[in-house]
């Protein structure tokens, strides 16, 4: 292995650690006490879900300023994050447009419309770009002359891990659902990432694979 490719991993590792330390030491912690705060009910207390999101969004906004400053003129492009062509914008705008339709649709028909605005902001920015950036754009960036297998699978099992607590609705953690966790669920969240990553890659942008994740998840307000 080059080690150009050894170091692309261990700082891959060293982010996903990073994450998984504020999840086990801030996140997890308060689900088990009943303390962490559900977007579905964000405005029952606005300012506490905002501040819990902005931790959670520690990690993504440390790594955004180091590369901003790394990259400096070279940062748009080398991050993906220029839209180029026609294509690229009609893609992003038919699915600018499906999300706002859908938070319009859910602004008329649910009452709590400080949560539906919120959740837009949640699912697209703390959660879709989030992620999105940090696994399938930071991670990818120092293992980008890595072969297919190792670019592709290690932030992706790095973003699955991660997701352990979530699946677990922040509650116990049990032998058998880590085991149904780690055989199912996790390969579902690997196939995913991998999804995204190919689509950033093979579009040249990171913004469709990040409009497309967001509404996938701000499709949870349905249910709210």
């Amino acid at each position: 292995m080059k080690k150009q490719t050894a170091r692309g991993i261990l700082f891959t590792l060293g982010i996903c650690a990073a994450e998984f330390f504020v999840a086990a030491v801030y996140l997890y912690p308060n689900g088990r006490n009943g303390e962490l705060l559900s977007v579905s009910r964000a405005s029952e207390n606005l300012t506490g879900i905002f501040m819990q999101s902005l931790i959670s969004f520690l990690i993504p906004a440390v790594l955004l300023i180091l590369f901003t400053l790394y990259l400096k003129k070279n940062f748009a492009s080398g991050m993906y994050l220029i839209l180029r062509g026609k294509t690229q914008r009609i893609t992003a705008g038919v699915l600018c447009a499906a999300a706002l339709g859908l938070a319009a649709y859910c602004l008329i028909v649910k009452e709590d419309r400080i949560t539906i605005l919120f959740s837009l902001l949640y699912y697209f920015v703390f959660i879709a770009f989030a992620e999105e950036f940090v696994f399938r754009d930071v991670c990818t960036y120092f293992l980008r002359d890595a072969s297919w297998p190792i670019r592709y699978l290690i932030p992706n099992l790095c973003f699955a891990v991660l997701h352990v607590f979530a699946y677990a609705n922040w509650g116990k953690i049990t032998g058998a659902y880590l085991l149904r966790f780690f055989s199912s669920d996790m390969l579902g969240l690997v196939a995913m990432g991998c999804c995204f990553q190919l689509l950033k890659e093979k579009s040249g942008t990171i913004w469709i694979s990040v409009l497309l994740h967001g509404l996938m998840d701000f499709t949870a307000v349905l249910k709210y």
